[in-house]
């Protein structure tokens, strides 16, 4: 597996975790009086985890196209 490859899969699996808590942030009513099924401290959580695992992706194909480009130049 290319470094590439595993970097967009990272995005797309953080785009994932991302899409998920947010569906579940909507389903917040945010009523006083209502009872919540959805716990925002976990919800945060997981925000904050698929913002890392997208930076992390992006940093992995950063430096496979450093490696790439490196690579290129010994071989010219």
């Amino acid at each position: 597996m290319s470094a590439i490859f595993s970097a967009l899969t990272g995005m797309a699996a953080a785009q994932g975790k991302l899409e998920q808590a947010a569906g579940r942030l909507a389903q917040w009513s945010g009523d006083a009086g209502s009872i919540d099924t959805v716990d925002l401290s976990r919800e945060a959580v997981a925000l904050i985890e698929a913002r890392d695992e997208a930076a992390v992706s992006v940093s992995v194909a950063k430096t496979a196209g450093e490696m790439d480009r490196s690579t290129l130049r010994l071989l010219g």
